[in-house]
């Protein structure tokens, strides 16, 4: 059930406190107006009778603690959801805040999974606060022209892949589609393309964001320089992103000023094998050695799967091309180099017929769109090249690892980030550890899924540069070294200047 605005101010001033009433009630009073027409937004209050329309607001796709279990002090004041982007409406949130000694989260999705997008989930003080949700916002528009796009927090990696790609242009976006861009983006985001392309955030060209004192201002490599840097790997701690402002990459050998392609119209060189688990050692020394002097057009990726059918082991290779014109000598070559060393081992399945966008940009979006699903999940960052001792740690815990539905995800290294931002750790390795399973009331069974995942991320510690800072291992409170963690030394030191300068009341996430 959804409340009108005018019933969730007589809710609010019935069921609360005093001050808090006169809160809800300011805050419901910034939206009757202009800056955002009625039901142009909903909103949800913590004390409102309609439990489960507060719950259901604040729940995204993680699992892991359930907004029913959330300790008393990460439940949200309010849920603000705008339906529709205005700048002078969340400015007003902001302010609003501020003047009642509130904080702000935001989140768009993605990423920035329900529990971790709370004040008390990420900051280890338990001030009160207002949860901005973006996931609404998904406007995208491409000037084919330009070669460039803006979008929304909300909108998702499929919906930008569907619009460039009838120009056809690429944006080196996440590997699973339900990903949101503010989300992805945020954190740095490496994407499909990133090897060749740089990371997501070394091709935005701007950025709309609300500051602290309530101001939109625009961001880019001339204007407001310091907020650019830190925003394209370390934007949740500034402000609220409303657009980027994005350059895409041509993915087709003729991009044109009209609609065009489509997703399963454009084909895309591609080697694809399925090894099972006593492969595993041939196949990550051969992968170790292969990809750092591979052509930077190819993606190569190692995905640490279990075959649902028989619960075996198993190891999924793939090498894709993103080169601009989606064939190169180089690249044939290559890829034929892969063919000929995997004939010579037992595989399950392989293929070196080119497949099409469409297969590339849909990844996993099946098995993460399962709303039932919990996530325990660490990203890192390995340096090239591989070490033979890591490789071998990375079987024994696959080997471990209890639930089915897991997966490991060594994305492919050797990229030379073309931009200076707060991302950090280039010529290095993502690799993606996430601890998958459905909850079934057993607390055990929980904990067992989590001591795997922190086992492996120890076991793995002796390689790791750092961590990607995204949000699906939920952060311990008192944990204040945890953001430090994820940057490079130089670029944490920066990032706490330009957090002094353009949040000094600490409105926003703590760093």
């Amino acid at each position: 059930m959804k409340f009108s605005l005018r019933t969730l101010s007589i809710v609010a001033a019935i069921t609360c406190t005093a001050t808090d009433a006169a809160t809800h009630s300011a805050i419901v009073k910034a939206y009757p107006s202009p800056a955002f027409p009625k039901g142009s937004v909903d909103i949800q209050f913590r004390q409102q009778k309609d439990k489960d329309s507060y719950y259901s607001a604040l729940k995204t796709f993680n699992n892991l603690i359930l907004p029913q279990e959330f300790p008393q002090s990460a439940l949200p004041l309010a849920i603000v959801t705008p339906k529709t982007a205005n700048d002078l409406g969340l400015g007003k949130i902001v302010k609003i805040a501020k003047e009642f000694g509130l904080r702000v989260s935001a989140r768009s999705g993605g990423y920035q999974s329900g529990y971790s997008s709370n004040m008390a989930a990420v900051d280890s003080n338990k001030e009160d606060f207002v949860l901005v949700d973006l996931s609404k916002l998904n406007k995208v528009t491409v000037d084919p022209r330009l070669h460039t796009a803006t979008a929304e927090p909300g909108t998702t990696g499929l919906e930008l892949y569907t619009e460039a790609i009838k120009y056809g242009l690429h944006f080196p976006g996440p590997h699973v589609p339900r990903v949101t861009l503010g989300g992805f983006l945020l954190q740095g985001g490496m994407g499909i393309g990133s090897r060749c392309h740089g990371a997501g955030v070394d091709n935005v060209i701007g950025v709309d964001i609300i500051t602290a004192d309530g101001r939109t201002v625009y961001a880019d490599a001339k204007t407001n320089k310091d907020l650019f840097f830190a925003v394209r790997g370390g934007g949740q701690f500034f402000g609220i992103v409303t657009k980027f402002y994005l350059r895409l990459v041509p993915i087709v050998k003729n991009p044109t000023l009209v609609p065009t392609y489509n997703e399963n119209s454009v084909p895309i060189d591609q080697v694809f094998a399925i090894f099972d688990r006593p492969e595993a050692s041939q196949l990550l020394d051969f992968y170790g050695k292969f990809d750092p002097k591979a052509p930077k057009a190819l993606e190569n990726k190692i995905v640490f799967v279990v075959d649902p059918k028989t619960s075996s082991k198993q190891l999924l290779f793939a090498s894709v091309s993103t080169v601009p014109f989606n064939t190169s000598a180089a690249v044939t070559k290559s890829q034929a180099q892969i063919t000929e060393w995997y004939k010579t081992l037992p595989t399950k399945f392989t293929t070196s017929d080119p497949g099409n966008y469409a297969g590339v940009i849909h990844g996993s979006d099946a098995d993460w769109a399962d709303n039932d699903l919990s996530y325990y999940a660490e990203d890192m960052w390995l340096p090239v090249p591989l070490d033979p001792h890591m490789l071998e740690v990375l079987i024994k815990q696959w080997d471990k690892v209890p639930s089915p539905l897991s997966s490991m995800l060594l994305n492919t290294g050797t990229w030379d980030a073309p931009t200076r931002s707060a991302l950090g750790y280039d010529r290095s390795y993502a690799f993606c550890i996430y601890s998958t399973w459905k909850r079934n009331g057993t607390a055990s069974w929980d904990e067992v899924n989590k001591a795997w995942l922190e086992e492996t991320v120890n076991a793995l510690k002796p390689w790791t540069l750092g961590y990607y800072a995204n949000e699906l291992l939920p952060k311990k409170l008192q944990d204040k070294g945890y953001w430090e963690k994820c940057y490079e030394d130089k670029t944490f030191k920066t990032l706490k200047v330009t957090k002094n300068r353009w949040d000094p009341e600490n409105i926003f996430k703590s760093l």
